[in-house]
């Protein structure tokens, strides 16, 4: 109540301040305790397959084959894991650079400012509480069909309710075991999806040996605009490597492993996916395709029944692993937050003992239960859609920001890269705008238009702006990927029907109440109480990628109280040292 006043002044400072890497580092060693540093390359590469290859590749490949795009759906597919791998990329850059955990909250926050950071990560907790919640439904209804038994068979009916305790058992006992080990969840996440990989091999295997090329023609049914919609439908099937980013923390060298994982982990599944589809549209005709149950009635179709068990098999696993790998992500996000005070402080401490995020993985959880036992969440689909895509152009519009812009100059010297990123994000709101509002001649007028505008802006930006920031691992072709992957987010987001954005806009207005009217206050006086301001920044930021290349220890000490305090400073010091020097 006594900060309530202040808020105009508040929101004025805090809204677009760019935070330095050396203070999400005083935040994460005032929040106490460390996460454990026990994943390599592999792990990252294995949890974004087990989150990213969920029951949905056993469905969405032959929807998107029989309505959409046909046998041309093999390559909706390239075009949709072309369009992952450009946005994982820029992820990869980020994450090697600023290996800490909370993913694209702490980017944007780093490039863009406390606000755009708040909406980015506010809509990626309920995007990944409501996708847990409603990937854990399905876990009942297939596991049902594997043993033979209705799809509904686990379900209680309750009024317009239809109550399922095993989604809300399979989120307890996935969140328990985060709780107690990073990992242990790890390696049982790679054992169950290292199984599902084996179920699908052996799925193709079966498939390929009842395939037909006579089943390839006509290839492009729907013509090439098909093949667009299907990668449209079918993107949402690579989301989750951005889950993955959120573990930088716990990651031996983040500076190689995350950049391999991650970007491993998308080739990979890009590779599974067209073997898939091709195997649907090979062994049955396109317009014969089951879109509810593609695999396991194409099995039947083809006289081989049994392959309907492997394909329940294979989703029931997929569940458990999506489900487990959300959670774990969303933990790591709200800790992050949480550290900053934007969100509960308690949210942000790590247990000393098993070096995991305990209370942000009981929040999470609580949220998502009562929606995984009550609720199916389709009236919400589309909305985690379009704030997922959001989230994606925003990350590419932070990675160009980043490496133009240097905090030490004054702004109005770096007039020109802003003008252009301002005209490059209008240029692809105006993009998507036109996709999705045009048709015929004004369709192709406008999309020429504004992706002529963003060419002309990649080329003045690469002659013209100075990269400042140059880490050990950056994403190639700079400035064109990121607004490559800028453009395609753009193109993907207007397939997406108007009511997704109307909730969008419905949940912004909730959050920035919230950022108003606690956030700020809350960080504020932390700030005040930590007499916390900008701390070496020469030091730890600029050299962040380097310095926290290895397992390190992060020290942090106040000087003594009767030291007069330093100008615009926090009166302290912070040190980075190898994490065996017990000296």
């Amino acid at each position: 109540m006594h900060s309530l006043p202040k808020t105009p002044q508040l929101l004025g400072k805090r809204a677009f301040h760019v935070r330095d890497p050396a203070d999400q580092l005083a935040d994460k060693a005032a929040a106490g305790g460390e996460m454990e540093k026990c994943l390599n390359w592999f792990h990252v590469a294995m949890l974004g397959t087990g989150m990213i290859i969920g029951a949905g590749i056993f469905v969405s490949t032959g929807a998107a084959a029989q309505s959409l795009a046909g046998p041309a759906v093999v390559i909706s597919f390239i075009v949709a894991g072309v369009s992952s791998l450009l946005s994982a990329l820029c992820y990869s850059e980020f994450a090697a650079e600023f290996p800490l955990a909370g993913g694209a909250y702490n980017y944007i926050s780093m490039s863009l400012g406390e606000l755009p950071a708040w909406l980015v990560v506010t809509t990626l907790i309920l995007e990944y509480i409501l996708a847990g919640a409603a990937v854990s439904r399905a876990f009942s209804a297939y596991f049902a069909t594997l043993i033979g038994k209705p799809t509904h068979f686990f379900t209680i009916p309750y009024g317009s309710y239809d109550i399922d305790f095993m989604a809300g058992g399979l989120v307890v006992a996935c969140c328990t075991l985060l709780v107690f080990t990073t990992a242990g969840g790890s390696w049982f996440n790679i054992c169950v999806t290292g199984t599902q990989i084996v179920l699908i091999l052996i799925i193709l295997i079966a498939g390929f040996s009842k395939a037909s090329t006579a089943h390839l023609t006509p290839f492009m049914p729907f013509g090439v605009n098909g093949i667009f919609q299907g990668a449209s439908f079918v993107f949402f099937s690579f989301i989750g490597f951005d889950c993955v980013s959120t573990l930088a923390e716990e990651v031996k060298n983040p500076a190689v492993d995350m950049p391999v994982g991650i970007v491993g982990c998308i080739s990979f599944v890009t590779v599974v996916y067209c073997l898939m589809a091709l195997c649907i549209v090979m062994m049955v005709p396109y317009h014969m395709i089951d879109p509810r149950a593609s695999f396991a009635t194409a099995f039947t179709q083809v006289g081989l029944p049994w392959g309907q068990y492997l394909v329940g098999l294979g989703a029931v696993l997929g569940i458990v692993t999506g489900v487990l790998v959300t959670f774990m992500g969303v933990a790591r996000i709200i800790t992050s937050t949480a550290r900053t005070h934007l969100l509960f402080g308690f949210l942000g401490r790590i247990n000393s003992r098993t070096g995991t995020p305990v209370w942000s993985t009981l929040f999470a959880m609580v949220a998502a239960l009562p929606l995984a036992v009550l609720s199916s969440l389709d009236v919400l689909i589309d909305m985690v859609s379009a704030g997922t895509l959001m989230v994606f152009g925003v990350v590419a519009i932070a990675l160009i920001w980043k490496r133009v812009y240097n905090r030490e100059m004054p702004f109005k010297t770096q007039m020109l890269p802003f003008s252009l990123m301002m005209v490059m994000a209008l240029a692809s709101i105006a993009f998507a705008c036109v996709c999705g509002l045009l048709t015929g001649t004004g369709r192709i007028v406008g999309l020429s238009v504004t992706a002529g505008i963003l060419l002309i802006c990649c080329i003045i930006m690469h002659l013209s702006c100075h990269q400042y920031s140059r880490p050990s691992y950056r994403a190639p072709f700079f400035p064109y990927l990121p607004v490559v992957s800028l453009l395609l987010n753009s193109f993907l987001m207007s397939s997406l029907p108007a009511n997704a954005y109307m909730q969008l806009a419905i949940f912004f207005g909730v959050v920035t109440a919230f950022y108003v009217f606690y956030s700020i206050h809350s960080a504020s006086t932390f700030d005040k109480k930590s007499q916390r301001g900008m701390i070496g920044s020469q030091m730890v930021g600029s050299r962040m990628g380097s310095a926290m290349r290895g397992p390190s220890v992060l020290l942090a000490y106040k000087a003594p109280s009767h030291t007069a305090p330093m100008q615009g400073r926090w009166n302290g010091g912070v040190v980075l040292l190898p994490e065996d020097d017990e000296e």
